[in-house]
């Protein structure tokens, strides 16, 4: 066995301004070589920002206006996944392994990265903790984390976070929505679907819990955490690679395919989506906000609420009513 499957390198950065969490785990992907040390990193962002998915297009995630006026920056990353909510009530792992050091099946590398992260929140509290849908971190039945991952280069990669706390408010003020019905719903669901550290009245400190994280990726991996820094390519690149998931021309590059211009649903959970669509109901077509929970109609704001249509599309199929 080589020094490299036997050891993990880890990188504990602590508390980092936001882009450097960002900067740094897409630096040590996109400089990753068989010779790399497979790598984690822990850290907390020491200020608030929200940070696009690779796939996303801008305008129809963040209202750029609100965000300049409350001063969050915008990021976008190189991994998939929905658009994001980031501050200091939060901590960071990402791991970031050599393509050849992890399964070729990516729900399995999701679930050699997160079954660590399950364990510690079992270890420290009495709740069900869980690992569902392969990439989804949940705590009594609601989401708790939010997950990305990919491959960059020759680097598998899965990055998330533990919540200690949420501010919904805020999260919620900076979508870019068709109308506010749409960001009523979304703030409603989030509300629902979301749970946090406090919300169980945990008393734990984010560097404790960060050491038994560490821990319990020794566990499971059966390889030893090293302490150890970046080298000095890193450094030097992570500050090129944060100016670029920063820059207006990042931002505004959108990897669509089929160049749609359709404005996609907003995840919230696990199965759980707000739409602005056109439905048909009673021969009438109407135009409104949906949250879809499993594919049925949780809650609905028509745009012309007339007709008394809103009670009778609750508990109705979604898909089969979209025009």
């Amino acid at each position: 066995m080589s020094e490299n499957e036997k050891f993990i390198r880890l990188i504990h950065m602590g508390q980092i301004p936001g882009w450097q969490t960002q900067a740094v785990y897409h630096t040590v992907a996109e400089l990753m070589t068989e010779d790399t040390p497979d790598t984690i990193i822990i850290s907390q962002p020491s200020d608030t920002y929200v940070c696009l998915g690779y796939h996303q297009k801008l305008d129809h995630v963040f209202d750029q206006q609100t965000c300049e006026e409350k001063e969050i920056p915008i990021l976008r990353r190189k991994v998939g996944g929905g658009g994001t909510y980031l501050d200091p009530n939060q901590l960071f792992y990402q791991c970031v392994f050599h393509k050849s050091r992890v399964p070729t099946n990516s729900d399995k590398v999701y679930e050699m990265m997160l079954t660590p992260v399950v364990n510690t929140l079992k270890h420290f509290f009495d709740v069900k903790a869980e690992l569902v849908g392969s990439h989804e971190v949940e705590m009594n039945g609601k989401r708790v984390a939010g997950i990305g991952g990919g491959q960059m280069g020759e680097a598998s990669i899965v990055v998330g976070n533990i919540l200690f706390d949420f501010d919904f408010d805020t999260m919620a003020s900076v979508w870019n929505v068709p109308n506010e019905s749409f960001r009523e719903l979304a703030k409603e669901a989030m509300k629902d679907h979301i749970i946090t550290l406090d919300d169980i009245g945990s008393m734990v400190k984010m560097d404790k819990l960060a050491d038994q994280l560490i821990e319990e990726y020794e566990i499971h991996l059966g390889r030893k955490l090293n302490p150890g820094g970046m080298t000095i390519d890193e450094i030097e690149r992570a500050g090129q690679v944060g100016a670029v998931l920063r820059s207006e021309s990042f931002l505004n590059f959108m990897d669509d395919g089929n160049n749609s211009s359709k404005r996609k649903p907003l995840k919230i959970a696990r199965n759980v989506f707000i739409h602005n669509d056109e439905i048909e109901i009673d021969s009438v077509n109407v135009l409104g906000s949906f949250r879809v929970e499993n594919g049925i109609i949780h809650s609905v704001i028509l745009d012309n609420e007339t007709t008394g249509l809103e009670g009778k599309l609750v508990g109705k199929e979604f898909k089969g009513l979209v025009k």
